[in-house]
């Protein structure tokens, strides 16, 4: 909240500030009405009521946070400031506001599915094409690219002197992922990621991506630590 006597954001400015704050700490955020106005009206029902529902998705994002991390947090990147904290969100990322966005939707999403197609979005926006040609100059950039440093908690790591980095995690995760894939289809993982994921995902034509519940499912969610940082890659490019 701004202080007193100091103009309010507008609401694109508040929007804007949540996707920041979803990109650094790699959560999702959301943002309602203060009087609990639905966004959307239900076809029947109260509307005050729909509205305090609203509530509710702060929890489910709780849960999601809990399925992707197994129970821990990540440690707000400014909280060992012991000034007023100013944190430069205009002057940083006005040059990828957008890109800002789509991330911040990628990482609502508990599906997936959903989860892939929405970073792959940010290649295709950022490349003005497919992105398959960019992924195949950038992709063994993840294995040394500096992502930064976030620290992730757990019970287990509370009283320990080491810090685990969530982008260190990321990129193991995603370095054997790469390795599974080239070894099932030599010198095709841009034709895997595009054409086999994106597409199927996407399309309702051929090669249609389902969700299993199983393999898919499974499979997906360890491209989404290269699709991550893929897209971590590109905004931070466009950024410099």
């Amino acid at each position: 909240m701004p202080y007193e006597k100091v103009s309010q954001p507008t609401f694109a400015e508040v929007v804007f500030y949540a996707n920041c704050l979803a990109y650094e700490h790699e959560l999702p955020t959301s943002i309602y009405s203060v009087n609990k106005k639905p966004f959307i009206k239900p076809i029947i029902g109260n509307n005050s009521y729909i509205g305090r529902s609203y509530d509710i998705i702060t929890q489910a994002y709780e849960f999601i946070n809990d399925i992707k991390f197994g129970f821990g947090n990540v440690v707000f990147r400014y909280s060992d400031s012991d000034k007023e904290v100013d944190i430069q969100y205009s002057i940083k990322y006005k040059k990828v506001a957008r890109e800002l966005s789509l991330y911040a939707t990628a990482l609502r999403q508990l599906d997936p599915l959903s989860e892939f197609l929405c970073y792959y979005r940010i290649i295709e926006f950022i490349t003005g094409d497919n992105g398959k040609n960019w992924i195949e100059a950038n992709i063994t950039r993840i294995n040394n690219y500096n992502f930064g440093f976030l620290e992730l908690r757990n019970i287990n790591s509370l009283n320990s002197k080491r810090k685990t980095n969530l982008f260190s995690i990321y990129r193991r995760k995603a370095m054997i992922q790469i390795n599974n894939i080239n070894k099932k289809y030599p010198g095709k993982l841009t034709h895997y990621l595009y054409n086999q994921n994106r597409c199927g995902v996407a399309h309702g034509k051929d090669n249609i991506i389902e969700y299993d519940f199983n393999y898919n499912v499974t499979e997906i969610s360890k491209d989404n630590y290269i699709m991550k940082l893929l897209s971590r890659l590109a905004i931070e490019d466009k950024i410099l």
